[in-house]
């Protein structure tokens, strides 16, 4: 049975695309505008070398996306101008946060646990911002958001930011958590939230307590639900 050619969409530009994600050079090169005959050369003049992948009919010459889109700020095409143009479209859309953009970067992505982390990213940043506010209004202040933060993490992850960034090569301590443990955090964060208000605790002695028995209850709980380890 022949497998359903796979296709990288971009608006009504659709270019042939391996299982590893490169893209069909010839496919590629043509729609940068690139004639047949030019293609070596165009690779070569940019200090680029074809990879080599298959699309169907056995290995041909394939590019890697960052390839692409380096020569569509280099190469002086109608085509390629047509791409910066759409390149600048994208940058505006990025900068101002539209969640539409974001969406139909998701949808794109075949990793149904990369869809899963992110929809654990956006609930774990809600919560948090959730929580921040929460804690202004009932009075926390100074220093009060980084001790919340930091009981938050070794409650859930057993350590701290700089080292989570360390061991996980990240930058920002949320890009390296798993989908689970940003839905602890989530959690954690949310049902302090709730219970700050609900007990009107106020001030940054009061908030921590709470925070504090919270965190030691979802970590209690958490590790009474894993299953049992084998001997």
């Amino acid at each position: 049975m022949k497998n359903v050619p796979l296709t990288l969409d971009f608006g009504t530009v659709r270019l042939p695309v391996s299982a590893d994600g490169l893209l069909h050079a010839a496919a590629a090169l043509t729609q940068l505008g690139v004639p047949e005959g030019a293609h070596a050369e165009a690779l070569a003049a940019h200090d680029l070398t074809p990879d080599s992948a298959d699309f169907g009919a056995g290995p041909e010459d394939a590019l890697s996306v960052p390839a692409f889109t380096t020569l569509c700020f280099a190469l002086d095409t109608t085509q390629a101008r047509r791409w910066r143009k759409r390149a600048q479209d994208l940058l505006t859309r990025a900068l101002q946060g539209d969640v539409r953009l974001a969406a139909s970067i998701a949808e794109r992505n075949p990793d149904p646990e990369a869809r899963r982390w992110l929809a654990a990213r956006l609930d774990s940043t809600h919560a948090r911002r959730e929580l921040m506010s929460t804690v202004a209004r009932h009075g926390g202040a100074g220093n009060v958001y980084g001790q919340l933060g930091s009981i938050s993490n070794r409650s859930v992850l057993g350590t701290d930011s700089a080292t989570i960034r360390r061991e996980r090569g990240v930058k920002h301590t949320r890009d390296g958590l798993s989908s689970t443990e940003l839905l602890r955090l989530a959690y954690l964060d949310a049902a302090t939230a709730r219970a700050i208000q609900e007990r009107g605790a106020h001030g940054n002695a009061a908030i921590l307590r709470v925070h504090e028995h919270l965190a030691r209850h979802e970590r209690q709980g958490w590790h009474g639900a894993q299953p049992p380890q084998a001997g």
